[in-house]
C-alpha cells in the first residue's frame, strides 16, 4: 500500500496560489515572474495549522495560541494572534487571494471554506530494513572528507 503525505496546497477560488510549508512561501505559479511571498516562521505555522485543521471547520482562538505558539515555546496573546493573521492575510492578497479566504466566526475562532483549498500530495518513500539504507552512498572523497572531520 503506497502512504501518501501532503506536502503542499493550492489555495483560492481558481487554485492560483500555490503554499509550500516547508519552503514557507506563496507562490502563483502561472503568473508571470512566479510571484513568490515568503513568510516568517510562525506566519508559516499558523498558515499551515489552519489549512490542516480549520478547512471545513471553526478553530477557536486558544487552540491556535496554543498549537502555533506554546507547543513551539514562545508565548501569545489574543492581539498577538490578530496582529500576526492580520499580516497573514495581507500576505495573502499580495499573491491575490481575497479577503475573506480566512474568514473570522466573531466569538468562536477561524474558517476557511472547504472550496478554496487543494490539498497536495506526494508518495512516502518506504524505508528499507538498514536504518540509514534511504541515504545516498558515499564517494571515496566523500567518504575521505568525512574521515577527516570525524577525527
Amino acid at each position: 500500500m503506497v502512504k501518501l503525505t501532503v506536502y503542499g496546497y493550492r489555495l483560492g477560488e481558481h487554485k492560483e496560489v500555490e503554499f509550500l510549508p516547508f519552503k514557507r512561501c506563496l507562490m502563483r505559479p502561472e503568473a508571470q515572474g512566479n510571484a513568490i511571498k515568503f513568510l516568517r516562521p510562525t506566519m508559516a505555522n499558523l498558515l499551515e495549522f489552519l489549512l490542516a485543521n480549520a478547512v471545513g471547520e471553526i478553530v477557536p482562538d486558544k487552540t491556535l495560541q496554543i498549537q502555533v505558539w506554546e507547543k513551539n515555546g514562545l508565548s501569545c496573546s489574543s492581539q498577538r494572534l490578530w496582529q500576526v493573521m492580520n499580516n497573514l492575510k495581507r500576505k495573502l492578497a499580495q499573491v491575490g487571494l481575497s479577503d475573506d479566504f480566512i474568514l473570522r466566526i466573531t466569538g468562536q475562532g477561524y474558517t476557511i471554506a472547504e472550496d478554496k483549498v487543494l490539498e497536495l500530495y506526494c508518495k512516502e518513500r518506504p524505508y528499507a530494513q538498514s536504518e540509514n539504507s534511504w541515504l545516498p552512498k558515499q564517494s571515496k572523497t566523500n567518504q575521505k572528507f568525512s574521515a577527516t572531520l570525524s577525527e
